[in-house]
């Protein structure tokens, strides 16, 4: 990986941006973001003929878009950069991995509802990147193994977490299965 650039005005996104296997959109910090990625991700998922998997999807998106918006931009007093918030989704034949970054640089907590629990209860792997000056992203898979996404699908989401954190070395964390509710999560798995 190389050294990430200093803010570059060329890193924004247009609205959407989609090809064959990888789709992300760039949302609005408000609280219709939510219903904008659901949209986004039905379109995705119509488009590459994986509509079975949209219940899971939604509902993993959907908290992870959820937390974003509660605890990635608390306590970001400017217009985060390079992105409010972004969703990408990756395809790697039947496997398909989401993930959300948003300009925190809090790591995953439990909290007193459930919605770690549901990201976990939707995807057969879930986790996080380590942050960078940018922010950090929240990830789910949802693979025909359920042992996690494959080694081409985290190389992907290696670079797009360089680029959007602004991490000059990422790493992805997996949470352990069935995560505890009173405290900061342990990684299960960590990818370089």
């Amino acid at each position: 990986m190389t050294t990430a650039p200093s803010r570059p005005e060329e890193l924004l996104l247009p609205a959407a941006v989609a090809g064959a296997d990888a789709a992300t959109v760039s949302l609005p910090a408000d609280f219709g973001a939510e219903k904008a990625a659901w949209a986004f991700v039905d379109a995705t998922l119509e488009r590459w003929r994986r509509t079975a998997l949209a219940p899971r999807v939604h509902t993993a998106v959907g908290e992870l878009v959820a937390n974003a918006l509660e605890h990635g931009l608390a306590g970001v007093n400017e217009e985060p950069f390079p992105h409010p918030l972004v969703v990408t989704v990756l395809a790697d034949g039947p496997d398909l991995l989401c993930a959300v970054f948003d300009p925190g640089t809090g790591l995953p907590r439990p909290a007193a509802g459930h919605g770690l629990r549901m990201v976990e209860a939707a995807s057969d792997a879930w986790g996080w990147t380590v942050p960078g000056p940018w922010g950090k992203g929240v990830w789910t898979a949802l693979t025909r193994t359920g042992a996690g996404p494959a080694p081409s699908t985290v190389r992907r989401l290696l670079l797009l977490t360089e680029v959007y954190t602004g991490h000059a070395h990422p790493r992805l964390v997996t949470a352990p299965a069935s995560a505890k509710a009173d405290g900061l999560l342990r990684p299960e798995r960590t990818w370089r």
